[in-house]
């Protein structure tokens, strides 16, 4: 689960931020930034140094591995080239966190071994394919530090404004699996979310969701709140944004996560409000509850709102099934 060093109100202002400025940053540098998110993740991330050199390393060796030894052996290109880069950047981010686990406990500079964010090493190894590495990790180091800079005036506006302290965000106590399964669940969902599209052609909602959705699961009005969110940014971009702009690509990528991130964030505030602070959607997780709907929504664009809840739900299904297996036998294990 990811922790930040900043507030969950700032952590989600600093993601919309960095999804403005990496369009406004390709739009004139036409240079991508690895992702809309990643800016925003090493922004709230900057006092793990260790974490982002980590991150970074992860995608360029991943970048080596796909396009240097995998890409002599095999064809790829488009979404299966992208689905090796992520699956291998996972895999190499599975081994440093087994290491930050194993030696974490030396030297607390050791725990950043495990990185930032589960897919970030494939995105970036994506756009080093794309771009080269060198212009790569430099739009992302500009927007980022960019990014550093907003998230420290916020943090030292909120500091001086009463009555904003907050408790840490805890995690729902029902749950699908075990918390601490998270990284396997997500490994999970891009395997089992890229055997789907193989084998039958539809899209998951991203590589995350299945893995999110599973974990949210037992708690119906949680699915509720996702399905509501999902249909409605795909009803303003697609009805009300794209008639008028020229949104494709990236650029409607990361319309579908701002418009998403605004009404997820603005609906779980109205919820919060109408049931004195009872019901929180997606309780404890703060980018996951702005991402995983847009994410769906952008899916439903390009193929249809049946083939996409088919593709998310079955592999929701599989991770959920699949992930308590493994809970079980490491529970079983004395692992858990």
């Amino acid at each position: 689960m990811a922790e930040y060093a900043v507030s969950p109100e700032i952590a989600r202002v600093v993601l919309v931020a960095g999804v403005i400025l990496s369009m406004l940053f390709y739009e004139r540098a036409q240079l991508t930034t690895g992702g809309a998110i990643v800016p925003a993740y090493f922004a709230l991330s900057a006092n793990r140094p260790v974490a982002i050199a980590v991150t970074i390393f992860v995608g360029y060796l991943t970048y080596l591995i796909v396009h240097y030894v995998v890409g002599r052996r095999k064809i790829l290109y488009g979404r299966k080239k992208f689905e090796v880069e992520v699956l291998v950047g996972l895999g190499l981010i599975l081994v440093t966190t087994a290491l930050a686990r194993a030696f974490g406990h030396l030297d607390p500079w050791l725990a950043g071994l495990a990185g930032i964010g589960f897919l970030i090493p494939g995105i970036l190894a994506h756009d080093m394919g794309r771009q080269k590495p060198g212009r790569t990790i430099f739009a992302v180091a500009v927007t980022a530090a960019a990014l550093v800079v907003v998230t420290q005036l916020l943090t030292r506006l909120l500091d001086v404004v009463p009555g904003q302290t907050e408790p840490e965000p805890v995690l729902a106590s029902v749950l699908g699996y075990p918390r601490e399964v998270l990284i396997i669940a997500v490994g999970l969902s891009v395997v089992i979310g890229t055997f789907v599209f193989s084998r039958l052609g539809i899209r998951s909602g991203g590589f995350i969701s299945g893995a999110y959705l599973a974990l949210v699961s037992p708690r119906w009005p949680d699915m509720f709140f996702t399905a509501t969110v999902a249909i409605a940014t795909w009803f303003v971009v697609t009805r009300l944004l794209m008639p008028r702009l020229l949104l494709f690509g990236r650029r409607k990528l990361s319309t579908m996560i701002l418009v998403g991130a605004l009404i997820g964030w603005s609906l779980e505030i109205v919820l919060s409000v109408l049931t004195h602070q009872q019901y929180q959607p997606w309780r404890g997780l703060t980018v996951a509850t702005l991402m995983v709907p847009a994410l769906i929504a952008n899916d439903a664009q390009r193929q249809g709102w049946e083939r996409t809840v088919w593709g998310t739900g079955l592999t929701a299904v599989g991770v959920l099934a699949a992930t308590n297996a493994v809970a079980a036998a490491a529970l079983a294990g004395g692992l858990l």
